[in-house]
């Protein structure tokens, strides 16, 4: 334990607390919120937020729905969303291939998923060169993003083409 966790204060313990930065929907809201035993830190976040119980709370790359950090933890990474799961439609030379994710899932992961043999299955050299983009748009989407972050409002799946195309040149 540090020197600084639970020192004594005039009435009792300071709390312990954990900084908090979680992407809902088209926003990321930080929070430092106090450790308590009683109450899941998900119930915190939802009444702080006035977030309705529809909303289902994942770590950030993580499959698992969150309710509490584990022991220890002072930073959480978590994406709220709508959806409990995203149908992810990947359409690449006429084909389309789904696999479901997690609304928390990064487009790097679920990149990782379209190049590989459960795929599409490209060689070494196409898969370097791939990236997810939605369709009619410039630009890939970033690989640090979540899947849920580009799933509109009212739905659960999300249809990206997978390029080969080079987009270091503008």
């Amino acid at each position: 334990m540090n020197s600084h966790d639970n020192q004594p204060m005039e009435g009792g313990l300071i709390e312990e607390a954990v900084h908090v930065e979680i992407e809902i929907e088209d926003r990321v809201e930080l929070l430092v919120l106090p450790l308590t035993g009683e109450v899941a830190l998900v119930e915190i976040i939802r009444e702080k937020l006035e977030i309705s119980e529809e909303f289902h709370f994942f770590e950030r790359d993580r499959d698992e729905p969150f309710s509490h950090p584990a022991p220890g933890r002072k930073h959480v990474r978590l994406v709220g969303h709508r959806c409990h799961q995203v149908t992810l439609d990947v359409r690449f030379e006429h084909h389309t291939k789904q696999h479901h994710f997690k609304p928390s899932t990064t487009v790097f992961t679920a990149l990782q998923w379209a190049v590989s043999k459960h795929a599409y299955d490209l060689d070494a050299m196409k898969a370097a060169k791939a990236n997810l983009i939605l369709p009619g748009a410039d630009m890939p989407l970033a690989r640090d993003d979540v899947l849920g972050k580009h799933v509109k409002p009212g739905h659960c799946t999300l249809v990206v083409d997978l390029t080969l195309r080079d987009f270091t040149n503008g």
